[in-house]
């Protein structure tokens, strides 16, 4: 099978390429950089720039994977808010030319979206989410609904599956550390410790993907873990997987976060109890489901 990816080469993008690689696919990796990621990956991979026209290489792909858009983990000021909301939706449309240009027709898009969809800015969350759940009115919650809605650009392949992949948190040792540098300190950490936190282990996102490969599927998804942890109930697995003395953790009220945060704070600050209900009626299982276990095998 060939599939193309835009955003391969990011720590999610790699494991992606990786495996699929690995499950003897041919896999093209979108890039404006290649020089620079020449070496990043083994002989079954070819490196595209965004430029290209050539069908004859290209119009056999099958399947898109579209992972890129301005990262959201930085300060947010007007400038930053407009790349992170239009650069989603800007690769989206020059995937699109991109597909037309080589003779292209894909018969599957696979985006990567966000739990954020459900974020409100009231931020009580006294209730469960699924993938029929209705969206949120923060502003990662307009990023991920316009970063969805504009793949409805590809319906016009006929029969093409559209896949929309609301990831959680992403867990991985720098993550990991950096939130667990509070705890050794005995600093507060923002959040509301009763809210949920959606997270997922990479093996989980590369494990869907292929599935969803394999069974064709399309539609919304929650690549969460079924097992449901409060932001109380996280920190402390930390203070355990880092065998810290204390215990206990101690969070700031919300009202400070949002002061010294502004708007960014909404990602520290949502937590609705985010089910994964269609990856499970679908069938997939997930590797790790444990907290416990994904903290200890941490890529």
């Amino acid at each position: 099978m060939n599939i193309l990816v835009a955003g391969g080469t990011g720590f999610i993008g790699k494991k992606i390429v990786e495996t699929l690689t690995s499950q003897d696919n041919k896999v093209f990796v979108l890039t404006r950089n290649k020089d620079q990621n020449k070496n990043l990956f083994g002989k079954n991979v070819e490196l595209i720039d965004w430029n290209i026209t050539d069908p004859i290489l290209l119009s056999k792909i099958s399947i898109l994977i579209k992972l890129n858009g301005e990262k959201v983990d930085q300060f947010w000021t007007k400038n930053i808010k407009r790349k992170i909301l239009s650069s989603r939706i800007d690769t989206t449309n020059h995937l699109y030319e991109f597909c037309n240009r080589n003779q292209i027709i894909p018969k599957q898009l696979i985006n990567a979206s966000a739990v954020g969809i459900y974020a409100n800015n009231d931020a009580k969350y006294d209730y469960s989410v699924n993938e029929f759940s209705e969206n949120g009115n923060t502003f990662l919650s307009e990023v991920c609904t316009q970063n969805e809605d504009g793949c409805g650009i590809f319906n016009s392949y006929k029969n093409i599956k559209i896949i929309q992949l609301r990831i959680g948190v992403v867990l991985q040792k720098k993550i990991i550390s950096m939130l667990s540098l509070p705890l050794f300190f005995s600093i507060p950490v923002p959040g509301n410790k009763n809210h949920y936190f959606p997270w997922v282990h990479v093996d989980d996102i590369v494990g869907f993907i292929s599935f969803s490969i394999k069974n064709n599927l399309e539609g919304p998804f929650n690549i969460v873990s079924p097992q449901f942890a409060t932001h109380k109930e996280f920190f402390r697995a930390i203070i355990s997987h880092k065998k810290g003395l204390l215990k206990w953790v101690l969070f700031l009220p919300n009202n400070i976060v949002k002061f010294l945060l502004g708007g960014m704070s909404e990602m520290l600050l949502y937590g609705p109890k985010t089910e994964p209900e269609r990856v499970l009626k679908n069938g997939y299982t997930f590797k790790f489901k444990s907290l416990k276990d994904a903290l200890s095998n941490l890529p």
